[in-house]
């Protein structure tokens, strides 16, 4: 029996919400050391599938009494238990026997949960991890296949990359949001795309704490291309006994020496004129040897390609008796015939063509082996009359006999010829492929194809799950070459990554509080290759553009600033004071990530508190006025709530931040994600922020949350600085929730920030070797 797996994906969509393990603050009332399962994202009423096959062993129909509310329990071999939690119904009943993939109920909040989600549990009897009670185990280690986490193909390159950069399971490890830095010696490092996956090497007595050792795939970095198949030996011409066709094939899907030559990784089109609007006649297969018949003609070359080295579908015009000076009519053998209608192939090599139906008929020549001909009609005493090709006759008979004819065949005499589809080469992750010789069955969400095997390779359209291609090669680092026919090509998804990225929070910095950003900010921000840059509206457009340039993959949070110098500001004048400068930013960063965060802290007095509104209830009304306002504006844009001072009430300046997020719920219900602000000192340590931070989680469960501001805001050594932010980054990868952090800032002219600014400093610098 094989070792017990997940099967099938549990709900509809694919995004982790909460780790096992997680919050451990929060989940000790319950006597857990942190979260026991994974929560993941279900839609309010979609359908919740059971992972493997099993038996249901207890439904629990009541939504309270219990912390999963309504929940499902099935058994399954080897001791293991599945839990599905916080349901809206289950549909299914106590002792039924279940398939992988079987509807055992719909998603909902029932339980301990304020948002719709699954979370799904594990147990296996006996079990004993970690000091978890009740035999719970993580269920991630069976989740991961799924999400197509797999061992990477060699050769590879050994070195070592930050711990902070990776999320690591086993023996894997997956490269976090923005790409790490692969250090090959002290002086040399090279950069890894973000979401590949490396293999970690057991830690030896070089290791520190700050770094993993792990070998990665050159193709990952840009330093191998895919080596081309080896050339046949001199004189590798195809037998005489096998069938050949001629054609055109663009030199750059072969390599040549001579007049020999091999198929290179992608296959090889053969056409029946050198250009790329001509008949196609077939895909050959990586690897198969060619004979050169002679000059190039633009960018294709005359080839001779053996019949058997053809992948899928060949389109060739049939023999007929219309065409008998280029045609044979004959008889043979019909167990020597792979039959598809009025089509053949013959399945041997040296097959003797008759004059008539019987085995002592003269013999008019040798059938080459999977020589195509057409069915000329009636079989009889076991013979098949068929017509094929002069070319593919040895010995031919000299002068050629008559030959019995056949009884012709009822209906229509039309053959059809096989279909084959213009295609495209590329490359289609791995973990995303089901193979199974040389067709490839897409999963999960669909695919990106690439143009080389490189998660930031350009794409070069998507292929939906389920379509079938054509596997041309083995794979490389942890893309494998295919052939897509251009009809199941649609337009590329740039924003679909290859796997989900389970490190995915952006790590950026929050640019100059001031207007104008200098050229030592703009040198800090090269230094740290952020994946996130905040702006505030008044920022120049031209040190826009210049960010912009800079970092063309960044994400972007742009804040509408406005100083509310102690006035009860209204939402019209808020929204006529700052759209204009927004409208600016956005229209240097068109076609950019943005997302616009609409005020700031406004359980402060600095920001309002008092003056405009009260208490969080007064905000939200002001708050959806300014959004509608907005959003009449800006139709495309994403509107964030804005980042709330953290920490108590203080009187008359600040409002308690969970008292003024409760109250004013409504307002990040309408709104596209939340903004949070963390800070920590030498007094309250980072885990205290993202204590904070878990607690916001496990009220907005489901909502992306970015953290648009976060300091140690302390005096603190820069070199400590940059590790507490490193490590800060690290944990957010525990939070899935969390998409970026932008930490503040990059420079000020206010005192009041000068413990936090990063310009001169040397933070970027260690922040960005990551």
């Amino acid at each position: 029996m094989s070792p017990f797996r997940f099967e099938v994906w549990p709900s509809a969509q694919r995004q982790i919400l909460q780790y096992f393990g997680a919050s451990p603050e929060r989940y000790a009332q319950f006597g857990l050391p942190g979260h026991d399962g994974v929560d993941i994202e279900a839609a309010d009423g979609s359908q919740i599938r059971c992972v493997a096959p099993g038996r249901v062993r207890r439904v629990h129909a009541n939504p309270t009494g219990h912390n999963y509310g309504i929940h499902v329990r099935v058994t399954h071999p080897d001791g293991y238990q599945t839990i599905y939690g916080h349901l809206q119904q289950a549909l299914v009943r106590e002792g039924q026997l279940l398939d992988a993939g079987t509807v055992l109920g719909l998603a909902g909040s029932t339980g301990n949960s304020f948002t719709p989600h699954l979370h799904l549990g594990l147990k296996k009897a006996g079990a004993r991890q970690g000091g978890w009670p009740q035999h719970l185990i993580d269920p991630m280690p069976f989740l991961l296949p799924l999400l197509g986490w797999r061992e990477p193909d060699g050769p590879f390159v050994e070195g070592w990359v930050r711990t902070s950069a990776l999320f690591l399971s086993g023996n894997l490890a997956q490269v976090s949001a923005g790409g790490a830095q692969l250090r090959l010696s002290p002086a040399q490092s090279a950069l890894i795309p973000a979401g590949t996956f490396l293999l970690v090497i057991s830690p030896d007595t070089r290791q520190t704490p700050d770094f993993v050792r792990v070998l990665v795939p050159y193709v990952a970095l840009g330093l191998a291309t895919p080596a081309p198949p080896a050339l046949p030996p001199a004189g590798g011409a195809p037998a005489p006994t096998v069938a050949t066709l001629q054609g055109w094939g663009r030199s750059a899907h072969l390599v040549a020496t001579g007049a020999q030559g091999v198929v290179s990784h992608h296959g090889l089109n053969l056409r029946d004129a050198p250009t790329a609007d001509s008949h196609l006649i077939g895909l050959v297969r990586r690897g198969s040897p060619l004979t050169l018949l002679g000059p190039a003609q633009g960018d294709y070359l005359p080839l001779q390609v053996r019949r058997t080295d053809f992948v899928g579908p060949v389109r060739l015009p049939l023999p007929t008796e219309a065409a008998p000076q280029r045609a044979y009519l004959g008889w043979v053998r019909s167990h020597y015939l792979e039959r598809s209608g009025r089509q053949a192939v013959v399945r041997y090599a040296g097959i003797d063509l008759r004059q008539a139906p019987a085995d002592d008929a003269r013999r008019l020549g040798l059938l080459k082996g999977f020589a195509t001909a057409a069915v000329a009609g009636q079989e009889q005493a076991g013979y098949t009359p068929i017509f094929v090709r002069h070319d593919d006759v040895l010995h031919a008979a000299r002068p050629m006999p008559p030959v019995q004819e056949p009884v012709p065949l009822r209906g229509d005499s039309h053959v059809a010829l096989a279909t084959v589809v213009e295609n495209t080469p590329g490359w289609l992750f791995a973990g995303g492929l089901h193979v199974d010789g040389t067709d490839g069955v897409v999963r999960g969400g669909g695919l990106n194809l690439r143009t080389l095997p490189r998660r930031d390779a350009p794409s070069r359209g998507f292929v939906a799950a389920q379509s079938v291609v054509t596997v041309t090669g083995s794979a490389q680092g942890e893309y494998v070459p295919v052939r897509v026919d251009d009809p199941l090509l649609t337009p590329p998804r740039p924003e679909l990554p290859d796997t989900p990225l389970l490190g995915r929070a952006l790590l950026g910095l929050h640019a100059s509080a001031d207007p104008d950003i200098g050229d030592a900010e703009h040198e800090a921000f090269a230094a740290l290759r952020p994946g996130l840059i905040k702006l505030l509206s008044f920022h120049g457009e031209d040190d826009i553009r210049r960010l912009a340039q800079a970092h063309p993959a960044a994400h972007w949070i742009v804040r509408a600033f406005l100083d509310f110098g102690g006035r009860a500001i209204s939402p019209r004048q808020f929204v006529d004071d700052t759209i204009d400068d927004v409208r600016r930013a956005l229209g240097v960063l068109q076609g950019k990530n943005v997302w616009i965060e609409l005020h700031n802290e406004p359980n402060v007095a600095e920001e309002g508190f008092g003056t405009a509104w009260q208490d969080g209830a007064a905000f939200t009304g002001w708050w959806l006025e300014v959004l509608d306002r907005y959003r009449d504006a800006l139709p495309a844009g994403r509107f964030l709530y804005p980042g709330l001072s953290p920490g108590s009430s203080v009187g008359g300046r600040k409002q308690d931040h969970v008292e003024f997020l409760e109250a004013s719920r409504a307002a990040v219900k309408k709104a596209d994600g939340l903004g949070v602000h963390l800070y920590w000192s030498d007094v309250a340590p980072s885990d205290r922020a993202l204590a904070v931070l878990d607690d916001i989680i496990s009220r907005f469960r489901t909502y992306p949350i970015w953290i648009t501001e976060a300091s140690h805001n302390g005096p603190l050594n820069a070199a400590l600085k940059a590790r507490q932010y490193l490590a800060f980054w690290k944990a957010l990868h525990q939070r899935p929730a969390v998409r970026g952090v932008t930490f503040f800032v990059a420079s000020a002219s206010n005192p009041a920030y000068a413990d936090e600014v990063w310009v001169g400093r040397g933070i970027a610098e260690i922040v960005g070797k990551r």
